[in-house]
């Protein structure tokens, strides 16, 4: 077991243990804090927290479960201790992009900052992470069974939001004599 040659000083082992998990890891604190250099350190204190209770790992779940869980609450640290928060409304000042050609991932990254951040830890943990629901549970400490809740209402608002991201401006419906250049990306993407 990979835990046991790492306890027992083998460097092999335990640069694999890194290089196997950083980039999940860095890609979700990425995710949830929207900064590479937040994500880049939060990732760093993950490794070492991980690194110092691996002792007390226990099996229970897979090293990459226990490891997501121990990054999560880095997170969540994180963002108590956070005296910088700016409101949702900010981001009215961000000018529109529905018009650029290619951004869905834009609209879908702005729909994903507008959801609670409950509905969004569960997302990107079984959609960007592609853990199962009881893996997402035991990282958030949840029952099954709200992770499941928090699935379906994520993927409800994210279509609503996607849906009105995607509608025109009442300026911007075309007349009938002008082609209708948009195409829902919900309904079957851009031409």
């Amino acid at each position: 077991m990979l835990v046991k040659k790492i306890l027992a000083g083998d460097s092999a082992a335990g640069e694999r243990f890194v290089t196997a998990n950083y980039a999940r890891v860095y890609r979700l604190l990425q995710c949830l804090t929207g900064a590479g250099e937040t994500a880049e350190d939060l990732t760093q204190q993950t490794f070492a927290r991980a690194w110092q209770a691996l002792a007390s790992f226990q099996g229970r779940s897979t090293l990459a479960t226990w490891l997501h869980k121990i990054a999560y609450h880095e997170y969540t640290h994180w963002l108590r201790s956070r005296r910088d928060h700016l409101p949702l409304e900010a981001a009215a000042d961000i000018a529109d992009l529905r018009e650029a050609r290619g951004l869905d991932s834009i609209l879908v990254s702005r729909a994903l900052a507008r959801l609670s951040a409950d509905l969004r830890e569960a997302f990107l943990l079984y959609y960007l992470q592609e853990f199962s629901v009881a893996e997402v549970a035991a990282i958030l400490d949840l029952p099954v069974g709200t992770v499941k809740s928090r699935l379906f209402s994520a993927r409800q608002r994210l279509r609503e939001l996607l849906r009105a991201a995607d509608a025109p401006a009442a300026d911007d419906v075309p007349t009938e004599s002008e082609p209708r250049l948009w195409v829902s990306s919900v309904e079957g993407g851009r031409s």
